[in-house]
């Protein structure tokens, strides 16, 4: 396999340049479902490199491909191997004074995406200039619409996973928790499935005055988003993680009119399908015997959004102790627990074994604390060079691996 020492040399070489493509990303951020820019830039230097890709892949997303052309080796357990990096922004008015500061009002990478843009790309023609040392395919995901509707599992259904065919994924997201240049793993259950609550009480108006002539959907209402806080408590067991939050409550025209309606709109978050199962199942329950209980009527509606992010046990089991080798013991970290935040890499996850890493992006010298989705969020750039050793290194020892690699052998 290639040298890591030779992999270096290559990131000092790029490194420069990878800067300049990050900075004119972050300059020109765009939201989901409205990357055009930031899809032209990546095709733009794709094309420079001489890498095949399509562009236009569930809307604005690009995948390239990067054929090994070194001697065949023994059957290896992957025919392919892909990288994953989103390329949405986010609507937030950017507060960090920079040289390259967006320029679009409202609009901010606040969420690292264009640090694993330009990692990719750095990636890309790392792997490209070696295509001669190293056989099997690399896909190069940038994939848009991670904050909104999915865009991975668009990808996927536009048939990124072909042609040749992907038996593994790898990314990573910026951690602005963690020290610059550290890898951060999650065995496991890493990331929540999704799904969106939507519950509608219908009873009947009246005069306030009155209100025994009517149905109050206001309380009704409150009844069952106080009632709903029970499920986790008392339908999971302690160590099953779930949650079912209510965050918009609308009902009411006027001050002595009994409500004739109310509005809810929730998440229920779960680390697996059974959870998730009974979340669905005990809320409907708890909201239509509530509201019928008060003389009205729940409709309720339940839509699925993410699944959960799982990691592959096997690719764990691969990558982590190359993470120990290439950044040292004292630069990884392990999560204490599950997010119940998602990630639309999770249907990666489904289709195919896949590992979502964090890397460490956190300088130390900001006088903002470093958070995601925040206004001041400013990553540092240097984390960069550890995710591209990471992500060349990483695709190479998987495509290095025989075909009768299974887990538990290292």
């Amino acid at each position: 396999m290639i040298s890591e020492e030779k992999i270096r040399s290559c990131i000092s070489d790029v490194y420069s340049e990878i800067i300049s493509i990050r900075r004119d990303i972050h300059q020109h951020p765009e939201l989901s479902e409205h990357e055009e820019r930031t899809e032209q830039v990546i095709s733009t230097w794709l094309t420079r490199w001489g890498i095949p890709h399509t562009t236009g892949v569930a809307g604005h997303g690009v995948v390239g491909v990067i054929q090994g052309k070194a001697a065949s080796q023994p059957a290896s357990k992957y025919e392919a191997v892909a990288i994953r990096a989103d390329i949405d922004a986010l609507p937030i008015q950017e507060a960090v004074a920079s040289d390259f500061a967006s320029c679009n009002p409202g609009v901010m990478h606040a969420c690292g995406h264009d640090i694993h843009t330009a990692m990719l790309l750095g990636t890309a023609k790392i792997l490209k200039s070696l295509e001669h040392e190293f056989s099997g395919a690399v896909k190069l995901f940038f994939q848009p619409s991670e904050e909104t509707i999915g865009g991975a599992n668009q990808m996927i259904q536009a048939g990124c996973m072909q042609q040749p065919n992907v038996g593994a994924v790898l990314g990573f997201h910026v951690a602005p928790a963690c020290p610059t240049g550290s890898i951060q793993f999650c065995r496991g259950k890493m990331n929540a499935a999704t799904c969106d609550l939507l519950i509608d009480v219908e009873g009947v108006s009246c005069h306030g005055a009155h209100p025994e002539g009517g149905v109050d959907a206001i309380v009704a209402a409150s009844q069952i988003v106080t009632a709903l806080q029970s499920i986790p408590s008392r339908n999971l067991a302690p160590t099953d993680a779930g949650i079912i939050t209510i965050g918009t409550f609308h009902a009411g025209t006027k001050a002595n009119i009994l409500a004739g309606s109310a509005s809810l709109c929730g998440t229920m978050r779960a680390l697996d399908p059974e959870t998730m199962a009974v979340l669905k199942k005990r809320s409907r329950q708890i909201s239509e015997d509530i509201a019928a209980g008060y003389g009205a009527t729940a409709h309720v509606t339940q839509i699925d959004g993410y699944p959960a992010l799982i990691n592959s046990e096997f690719l764990f089991e691969q990558i982590e102790p190359l993470a120990e080798k290439l950044v040292g013991r004292e630069n990884i970290s392990y999560m204490d627990a599950p997010s119940l935040g998602a990630d639309d890499f999770a249907f990666f996850c489904q289709a195919c074994d896949s590992l979502y890493m964090n890397l460490g992006v956190n300088s130390g010298r900001e006088e903002q604390d470093q958070k995601l989705h925040s206004e001041y969020f400013n990553p540092d750039e240097n984390a960069m060079k550890t995710g591209i050793l990471m992500e060349v290194m990483g695709v190479l020892t998987l495509l290095d691996l025989p075909a009768d690699a299974k887990q538990g052998k290292q």
